[in-house]
């Protein structure tokens, strides 16, 4: 019988919305464990003194989210194969003292796209915006795939020529570019996904594409936007009205946090639909 309370939690920025709590309490809750999920806002410049503290009090389990994805890998003493794919950690397993960084965004990000589009990519051109944490997870299954040209946009130009040099050196058989968003240009493009923060929750009349840029997409383009709050951003309520394909990042939170979940407890148990609707509840009430 299990007598100590296990202890979860996520390193996020202060001030952002998250809704990780409420989806890993309401799974733990349903499992009927002992055990508690608190958020730890985190300055970048405080996140190793934090994480420290939190290794000391013997937590078992963390997730990570921005801006802290790429900065926390220095911290940790070993890094599963993904996330040294990925270059990006969002979930930490403690064991035996040391701290593992995983990657459970990868798979929740892929298995998210409707079947249909995800198995018919080859030849396609690919566009994502943003080149932090979340997009080096984002990447990582178009790698495996015949696509044709993967172009992603961002503000740094010199974050974007090491994010570039990375990937090439991953595949190179895909055409990397590398653009600012000044220089957006969407055509032929199959999927666009947005992994920057911009429209987000606070911040929903901010989109990071115009709609005229969105204008020049081909008719059978998905837009993926990885935020869920809110459930439709700008983004995706301008590529809806032009009729676009659409997608939120709910499926995304879902499906990574069922998967961190389930490597921290070394048991497939996660319960998918009830983290699913405290999610889904917890968006239609602050709304």
């Amino acid at each position: 019988m299990q007598k100590e309370r296990l202890k979860f939690g996520i390193l996020k920025s202060a001030g952002t919305p998250s809704l990780s709590t409420i989806m890993h309490t309401a799974a733990l809750q349903q499992l009927n464990i002992n055990a508690e999920y608190k958020p730890y806002e985190t300055k970048p410049e405080e996140l190793k003194t934090v994480f420290e503290k939190l290794k000391k009090e013997k937590i078992k389990g963390l997730n990570v989210t921005l801006p802290h994805k790429i900065n926390i890998i220095p911290s940790l003493d070993e890094l599963t194969g993904r996330a040294k794919s990925a270059g990006a950690v969002n979930t930490i397993i403690f064991k035996e003292g040391r701290a593992i960084g995983d990657n459970t965004d990868i798979n929740g990000f892929w298995k998210a796209i409707p079947e249909n589009i995800r198995t018919n990519l080859n030849a396609k051109n690919i566009s994502i915006l943003g080149g932090g944490g979340a997009a080096h997870a984002c990447i990582i299954p178009f790698l495996s795939k015949d696509v044709s040209r993967i172009t992603i946009y961002g503000r740094d130009k010199n974050k974007l020529e090491d994010f570039q040099q990375f990937l090439k050196l991953k595949n190179n058989k895909i055409n990397f570019q590398i653009k600012l968003f000044s220089e957006i240009d969407l055509t032929d493009t199959y999927i666009l996904v947005n992994t920057t923060p911009v429209g987000m929750y606070l911040n929903i009349n901010e989109t990071p594409v115009k709609k005229e840029d969105l204008q020049k997409l081909p008719k059978d383009a998905l837009i993926y936007d990885i935020i869920y709050n809110p459930l439709e951003t700008k983004l995706l309520q301008d590529s809806k009205s032009l009729g676009l394909k659409t997608l939120n990042g709910v499926e995304m939170l879902v499906r990574q946090g069922a998967e961190s979940l389930n490597i921290w407890l070394e048991k497939d148990i996660a319960p998918l639909e009830i983290m699913r609707n405290a999610v889904l509840d917890s968006l239609e009430i602050t709304h």
